[in-house]
């Protein structure tokens, strides 16, 4: 469904993304920090030198590892659903030309338009699975472009592919 063409502008690669590394990579880390401060002098080492206490820089160390673990299960998570959406069928395809282009500058540049009269929006700082503006903003993306959208209604008609029409 997300195989480019010539005429593609934009494809997202979450179809490609494999999930599985994350959170195992993570496991894997955590077990070897728990075997190095539990079977070297390592953390009484670093005890001494910081003048803490053992059992606080585990809980600190531990506690950043759950951070990073609670947070990528959490992305993956989020790419987990967006694949199985494509996988089930849950996208939709659009064509026509843009309409209503319009740009919001701020701290951020967000922008919106209308393919046969569904609205899409994107902006340059949230570069995750779906389209995001070139932060040159020399996009094809204008009124009068006409183009094919395979989107997700599910998730704010995230844009996972643009074609040239």
């Amino acid at each position: 469904m997300l195989e480019p063409s010539s005429n593609t502008y934009f494809v997202s690669s979450v179809e490609s993304i494999n999930l599985s590394f994350y959170p195992i990579g993570l496991v894997i880390v955590g077990a070897a920090l728990l075997a190095i401060f539990k079977f070297t002098p390592l953390l009484h080492s670093l005890s001494d030198l910081i003048k803490a206490k053992p059992h606080h820089i585990l809980g600190v160390s531990l506690s950043i590892w759950g951070i990073a673990f609670i947070t990528t299960l959490l992305n993956s998570w989020d790419t987990y659903q967006v694949q199985n959406a494509i996988l089930v069928k849950q996208v939709q395809v659009t064509s026509g030309c843009i309409a209503n282009h319009e740009i919001v500058r701020g701290n951020s540049r967000e922008e919106t338009f209308f393919v046969s009269g569904i609205k899409f929006q994107y902006n340059d700082y949230a570069a995750k699975q779906y389209f995001f503006a070139n932060r040159e903003h020399d996009t094809f993306i204008q009124n009068g472009q006409c183009v094919t959208i395979v989107y997700l209604p599910k998730f704010g008609n995230g844009i996972l592919k643009i074609d040239k029409v």
